[in-house]
């Protein structure tokens, strides 16, 4: 999870450029609109989208307003030419909105700031663009459209968003169907009800007082809200409420627009859930350390892990590649023909090969990568967060820098390795067994190779 604001979040729109534009106008919303007026996008018509896409990233970037994009003109005289309405204008926008926003949701940029942030600038510039694109439509009478334009934007909203109306008490005089649809009132029980007909107990009054001030004062309000459905399960939504004046400055009624962000929420309990779940695991570690501290962890020859702290290490990088979802690779090598390095140099000078073999290896290797010594000429390396591919990768470049170094006996010594990847609801026998028939697999094979049981 990683939580960053508006302007670098322009700057990951930017790098995904293409995809986003794809996914935009390959969207229902937006086929939908270009199959009713038979609009086929060419080349060149789509380069437009792609400039006022660079136009929209640049207001996020630079704090800019749509005016500010020379592209704009080009970009609504195309809609003005295929005969795109207004409302469907705004669809547009809230479809290009919409797609960006699950761009952020999928790569776990979790910050309701920037959801808000996006939500505003989203809205100025479809405002903005509509403001514009009406002085374009020269041909259309002004006071019909006038009216037009306000059914048509009720419509986009109406389709896009949940809305309701209330009067200066806070008694509903409209929902759309999407209130009904989120709620599960009809909208007989709403009307005419006070709308803290949906509110959820765990709301504090706190919270409610804040927005009475705001909204009394004739100023937007912005805010989280966790509402009751009507079978008493709770829905929460992101909500701007908005007081409409009247010509001399007074509130005549409260609209206010949400959307439903109830799986989102879900989701960053999970996270926590799961951090939770992290860290007992660590507190369970540390519990663990006053034993372990009288254990003798280290190989006493070679200074790598010995065999029981490495099965530690074993324990909780399963663990945790379990609970978080991410990869855990292990790579098991021996050193090849070593019996005839001890039988030939003796076994003093068998043993500074071993520690110049660890140190190779421990240079080559990450920080959070665990090496230990498993027995006489046979180690083992474990690699949290690390998938198959890379495993093998790194395999092979420690096949090449074993094999290319000059050690003290001044022979050339090799390695044979076997790498493999932690399956789901594998064990971790199971795991530390399949690797290791791949070593057994790239001795048969002639050794000084890699073998890889996935």
């Amino acid at each position: 999870m990683k939580i960053i604001d508006l302007k670098e979040f322009s700057y990951f729109l930017r790098v995904n450029r293409n995809d986003i534009i794809e996914k935009w106008l390959g969207s229902d919303a937006v086929q939908e609109i270009f199959l009713k007026h038979a609009l086929q996008i060419q080349q060149e018509e789509k380069n437009v989208f792609f400039d006022f896409f660079d136009c929209y990233i640049s207001v996020m970037q630079w704090d800019l307003t749509i005016a500010e994009c020379p592209v704009k003109i080009k970009f609504l005289t195309l809609l003005k030419n295929h005969h795109i309405t207004i409302a469907e204008l705004f669809s547009l926008m809230m479809g290009l909105k919409n797609v960006v926003a699950e761009e952020f949701y999928h790569k776990e940029y979790l910050s309701f700031g920037l959801q808000r942030d996006l939500e505003k600038v989203s809205l100025a510039i479809a405002n903005d663009l509509s403001i514009a694109y009406e002085h374009i439509l020269e041909e259309v009478n002004f006071h019909d459209e006038s009216a037009n334009l306000l059914n048509e934007y009720k419509k986009a909203v109406d389709l896009s968003n949940i809305v309701s109306k209330t009067n200066t008490k806070g008694v509903i005089t409209y929902v759309n169907d999407k209130f009904c649809e989120i709620s599960g009132y009809a909208r007989h029980e709403l009307l005419g009800k006070p709308h803290n007909i949906i509110r959820h107990p765990s709301m504090p009054s706190s919270a409610f007082k804040d927005l009475w001030d705001t909204i009394k004062s004739k100023r937007p309000w912005y805010g989280m809200v966790t509402n009751m459905k009507k079978d008493g399960r709770k829905y929460v939504v992101d909500t701007v409420v908005i007081p409409i004046l009247d010509i001399d400055g007074d509130i005549v009624e409260y609209i206010a627009i949400r959307h439903d962000v109830t799986e989102f929420e879900e989701t960053k309990e999970q996270l926590r859930t799961l951090n939770m779940a992290m860290k007992n695991k660590v507190d369970e570690l540390y519990n663990m350390t006053a034993t372990l501290e009288e254990e003798a962890s280290l190989d006493g020859l070679t200074g790598a892990f010995n065999c029981m702290k490495f099965e530690k290490f074993f324990e909780f990088e399963t663990d945790k590649a379990v609970i978080s979802g991410k990869d855990l690779s292990m790579i098991v090598l021996d050193i090849d023909y070593f019996k005839d390095i001890n039988d030939s140099y003796g076994h003093n000078k068998g043993d500074e090969v071993l520690k110049e073999i660890v140190e190779l290896l421990s240079n080559n290797i990450r920080n959070v990568d665990t090496l230990a010594r498993w027995g006489g000429e046979e180690f083992v390396i474990l690699l949290p967060s690390m998938g198959i591919d890379q495993a093998r990768e790194l395999s092979e470049r420690l096949r090449q820098l074993m094999e290319e170094t000059e050690f003290s006996t001044g022979d050339r010594i090799t390695s044979s390795f076997g790498v493999g990847t932690l399956r789901k609801g594998e064990d971790q026998n199971s795991f530390f067994e399949r690797v290791d028939r791949a070593l057994y697999r790239a001795k048969e094979a002639g050794r000084n190779t890699v073998v890889s049981d996935d």
